[in-house]
């Protein structure tokens, strides 16, 4: 637990499962038993991964601990784009992101891109020629529970 002094209860998603099976083999990297370690004393009843899950030393459930440089907005990306590129470019990111409302989520930074999500993005303004100062809004280092 001192391994990630700055990992606190509150940074999981209300719907993260959380393990409390202590015999793991990757009870030590996994996010979920991370989670359980942090479990407020307040808080009786949630999503939770049963012992059963663990069979033969490997568990379905497993998440590695990771912490990502997470990103957040669209504006600095199509700061330099031209005009004809700007609706295709932000049709294609709403397409890959799941639509109108899940893109401005991102964009308000409510949700974080991942580093794979990312470089996806990047690499449709790539392909539209665009390769100078191609920077989300905004960054964060933040454990990753996608």
């Amino acid at each position: 637990m001192d391994q990630y002094p700055d990992f606190t209860y509150d940074l999981v998603p209300a719907s993260w499962p959380v393990c409390f099976v202590a015999n793991c083999p990757l009870a030590d990297s996994c996010l979920n038993h991370l989670a359980g370690l942090h479990l407020p004393d307040d808080l009786t009843i949630g999503p939770a991964i049963y012992p059963t899950a663990l069979r033969d030393g490997k568990c379905g459930h497993y998440k590695k601990i990771r912490k990502i440089h997470a990103a957040w907005g669209f504006n600095m990306l199509f700061s330099d784009v031209k005009q004809r590129d700007a609706a295709p470019l932000r049709s294609a990111i709403k397409n890959y992101l799941g639509g109108n409302g899940t893109y401005y989520r991102y964009h308000n930074g409510e949700r974080l891109l991942t580093p794979e999500q990312q470089e996806h993005i990047l690499a449709l303004f790539r392909q539209c020629g665009y390769s100078e100062n191609l920077r989300f809004d905004g960054y964060r280092e933040v454990y990753d529970f996608s």
